[in-house]
């Protein structure tokens, strides 16, 4: 049997298992990790097949998101994902021969809040951070990064963040595919069915602003334009303006978080516009959660970094059972980006042989190539550091189920681009 398919095995034994955390509670507890930060660039040498001192402190990850009920926008699906990773770690050994901890921090879209929530994080002495979902909040954080030297693994798709980039830092990195790659495929999405005319509905925060920014860029040179555009608040409940202003669009393209899709679905069947709308990762969150149903959801499009109901890759099928096992529904796109973002921290330390250095535990994240993740068939990392490189067009039905219609290679970005 294969490492793959070994691995896969133990995944869905792990997912039958009792988890011994709770949601916003800490696992494993303890704070007592060391904080040896290494040389800035130093060799990924060590493995975990070499003699690992008896000494070292357990691994420590710290997730940044929020869960339900914490805000209108935050879903669980973050640390659903985070958690069955801990558990699948745990269940084949751990990190360096001893248990992975996990905690989690609640880290809101709010940049102030997100400035709180790592400073919190970089107090309790982690090995390693996942988080930041929505990106436009740690657009401030640049300096606490990179003064705090600890590898981050990002599941945002803002580029902004990315090394190199204005808000970017050496110590992060994303699982999921950058923003300008996803507006150049919803493009491509475009040409493929003949959608001529884009509307843009976007949320009025950075993921919309730059969304809208990407897609503009990305139709020059096609025969595809960009028509109406609305930008709207995170909180907005009545979306009737923009919904009719953008009736007469080929296709929408939706830059904007669940709960406003979810209301832009609603009232466009309610005002029986019956136009595509495409989107992303909160396109699956609307479908899976029942925000939006039925005739709601016949036109829905996406372009995402993974869909892992539909895909039959043994590692993503392993991750889903036992997603749907602990959960009760199949695992969405967002769930096995936090997942796979632990798994990496995960690997990377002990490629490392190091759960207190964070600088051999960044260069090995560098060096890392994965490919047994619940998302992406390959991670690794670019000169940017986005991770992920492989994109699927998904459409709905009204019934939600999900078919794919395309699949996206992204090249590799250079550090510092945009």
């Amino acid at each position: 049997m294969n490492r793959r398919l070994t691995r896969a095995a133990h995944r869905i034994a792990a997912g039958a298992a009792v988890f011994a955390l709770a949601f916003g509670a800490a696992a494993c507890g303890g704070d007592n990790d060391t904080n040896a930060k290494g040389d800035k660039n130093p060799p990924a040498t060590g493995g975990s097949s070499g003699a690992v001192d008896p000494n070292t402190p357990a691994a420590k990850i710290i997730g940044l998101w929020q869960v339900k009920g914490e805000d209108p926008n935050a879903i669980d699906d973050y640390q659903n994902g985070a958690l069955i990773a801990v558990d699948e770690i745990n269940a084949q050994g751990g990190v360096l021969g001893k248990p992975l901890q996990f905690e989690r921090v609640a880290s809101g879209l709010n940049p102030t809040s997100a400035r709180t929530a790592f400073l919190q994080a970089k107090d309790k002495k982690p090995s390693a951070m996942v988080g930041f979902p929505g990106g436009t909040e740690a657009q401030g954080l640049q300096r606490d990064i990179d003064q705090a030297g600890i590898p981050i693994v990002n599941v945002n798709n803002d580029v902004t963040l990315l090394y190199g980039a204005k808000n970017g830092s050496e110590w992060m990195f994303t699982t999921n595919p950058y923003d300008g790659a996803t507006a150049k495929n919803m493009v491509a999405l475009a040409q493929k069915n003949g959608w001529t005319k884009l509307g843009i509905l976007g949320n009025d925060l950075g993921y919309g602003r730059d969304g809208t920014a990407r897609t503009e860029a990305a139709v020059q040179g096609t025969n595809v334009t960009v028509g109406t555009k609305r930008l709207v608040p995170v909180a907005a409940t009545d979306l009737t303006e923009a919904v009719l202003a953008l009736k007469d669009s080929s296709a929408v393209v939706s830059w904007s978080y669940p709960n406003t899709l979810a209301t832009q679905l609603k009232q466009m069947n309610q005002s029986g516009i019956d136009t595509p709308v495409v989107s992303g990762g909160s396109t699956p969150v609307v479908v899976n959660y029942g925000l939006a149903k039925g005739p709601e959801i016949d036109n829905l499009n996406a372009v995402l970094a993974c869909l892992p109901a539909i895909d039959p890759r043994p590692s993503t099928k392993a991750f889903n059972d036992a997603y749907k096992a602990k959960f009760g529904s199949n695992a969405p796109p967002l769930a096995a980006a936090a997942h796979d973002a632990v798994w990496m921290q995960a690997e990377a330390m002990k490629k490392a042989g190091t759960t207190t250095d964070h600088g051999r535990i960044k260069t090995a994240l560098e060096q890392l190539t994965w490919t047994e993740g619940a998302c992406q068939p390959e991670y690794k990392a670019d000169p940017s550091h986005v991770l992920a490189h492989q994109q699927v067009a998904i459409k709905y039905d009204a019934t939600g189920t999900p078919s794919v219609v395309d699949t996206y290679k992204i090249p590799e970005l250079a550090k510092g681009a945009s």
